[in-house]
């Protein structure tokens, strides 16, 4: 391989066997690392990032949020009710904690919100947001 060729990593994201429970956040970065994650409950859809991956928390509301629609959840903006979005984006911006180190020490809270212009990717499984001005993907297990 020559120094100009760069090698991509592919994570299978797949926290069903080992802690179905992980809620992580797949941050957009050039990292030459993709996470995927199996999504979109009993259609079996596979979206992936390239970034890092930080676990911050438990996935159980969001499984729980995902439940009623028993495996097959919304998939793509035109299939989400807008007492849907509203009640998803609470719980992104309430529930979810995103720390980043600050340079003269200490950590800072950075703020997700539902990444509303990338509604065409949001299902069970995957949940775009932003952290400021990043970009990112919640991730959990899928129900199938």
């Amino acid at each position: 391989m020559s120094n100009n060729e760069e090698t991509t990593i592919h994570v299978d994201f797949n926290p069903q066997d080992a802690v179905p429970e992980v809620l992580g956040l797949i941050v957009a970065a050039p990292t030459g690392v993709l996470y995927g994650n199996q999504c979109g409950g009993l259609t079996c859809l596979y979206q992936e990032l390239e970034g890092y991956l930080v676990n911050v928390g438990r996935a159980q509301s969001f499984i729980e949020f995902f439940a009623k629609f028993k495996g097959r959840p919304p998939i793509g903006a035109a299939d989400w009710s807008e007492t849907d979005l509203a009640q998803l984006a609470a719980m992104v911006r309430d529930e979810v904690f995103y720390f980043v180190e600050e340079s003269g020490g200490g950590d800072s809270r950075i703020p997700l919100a539902l990444d509303s212009t990338n509604v065409q990717r949001l299902t069970e499984g995957w949940i775009p947001i932003r952290a400021g001005e990043q970009v990112g993907a919640l991730v959990f297990a899928n129900s199938d």
